[in-house]
């Protein structure tokens, strides 16, 4: 019977002690909001959804790409740069950053469809967009099916144009998928990957072109999002293929302005190479590049992106009025 009984109490107390650590991950502190502005209560489909705004003047909104636990914090630079000239107004994706994280069946329609109800409920009806990686090709989905309620586009190193296929990458996608929804051994192999080391990594690697640029304080910001409760079901969604979308099929049919915007040292994971791509199936398009970047221009070089944004965000000065928003969507 101690044979039986030890094996059985050895595991009760491996589980314990992964429970135990899951859950003291998940209660860190949020962290700060890092924007500033004024907190407007949004509430989408059930979900609290976080948003902030600044400025006055026609509204631009900014949509954050899916790098883990990036959120809005990637705007932090850009956004009083902008709010001098414009209502400014960020907000989560779902399941991002400070906003809930439910366990929802995530995928590209689903945040083509928060983006619109954005415009309608935080912007009022219309405004512009600047929008990064997976957020600018969820943004430019919104933009074919939104009619003129988005009335330009800035997307910085979008994603979407080179997404993994084949049976092979479907089913290892499946699987991660799998693997991280599941309660207990899920989110214990979803910790131990994202690792400060590891988001560092990433973060050097593939995100930022100037590792001196990937502070503590930015690798700190992204731990302590990646690792609240719930935080692994969109990135789960993400290596599943759930977020797959076709932008090379939406860009012939965008009918409003689009400014590319793209960092010199993109990594090899969305290249300075698909820039051309952009450009070269929209209808209206124009490409800015900046030296020292990557993906994110827009954190590390926010006076030049401004800069470039002015004379494109400068043509739609129409302003919308501000609306409550603590129920709509």
């Amino acid at each position: 019977m101690k044979r039986l009984v030890r094996p059985l109490l050895a595991g009760a107390g491996v589980t314990g002690a992964l429970a135990a650590t899951n859950r003291a991950l998940g209660n860190a502190p949020l962290p700060i909001n890092a924007l500033g502005g004024t907190r407007v209560p949004w509430t989408w489909r059930g979900a609290e959804i976080f948003a902030t705004e600044a400025g006055s003047g026609s509204p631009v909104l900014l949509v954050h790409g899916l790098v883990p636990g990036s959120s809005s914090y990637e705007f932090r630079r850009l956004f009083p740069l902008l709010a001098q000239r414009h209502r400014v107004i960020a907000f989560d994706l779902l399941g991002a950053g400070l906003s809930d994280r439910p366990r929802r069946a995530y995928s590209a329609e689903l945040f083509v469809d928060q983006i619109c109800d954005a415009v309608e409920t935080l912007a009022g009806g219309r405004a512009s967009m600047v929008a990064s990686g997976y957020g600018a090709a969820f943004a430019i989905g919104a933009a074919t099916r939104a009619g003129e309620r988005i009335t330009r586009i800035a997307a910085v190193a979008p994603a979407g144009l080179s997404v993994a296929s084949g049976r092979g990458a479907n089913a290892r996608g499946g699987a991660v998928h799998a693997l991280f929804r599941t309660p207990l051994v899920g989110e214990t192999v979803f910790n131990v990957i994202a690792s400060r080391a590891s988001l560092r990594w990433m973060l050097e690697r593939q995100v930022y072109g100037d590792p001196a640029h990937v502070t503590d304080e930015i690798v700190d910001q992204h731990y302590a999002v990646t690792h609240q409760p719930g935080a692994r079901y969109l990135p789960a969604a993400l290596f599943g293929g759930a977020l797959a979308c076709d932008v090379a099929r939406d860009l012939p049919f965008l009918d409003v302005p689009l400014a590319v915007l793209w960092g010199e040292r993109a990594p090899v994971t969305n290249p300075r190479a698909n820039a051309d791509e952009f450009v070269r199936l929209a209808r209206d398009a124009t490409l800015t590049t900046f030296a020292q970047s990557g993906l994110l221009p827009h954190e590390e070089e926010a006076d030049a992106v401004d800069e470039a944004l002015l004379p494109f965000l400068a043509s739609d000065a129409i302003a919308s009025p501000r609306v409550d928003a603590s129920t709509r969507g």
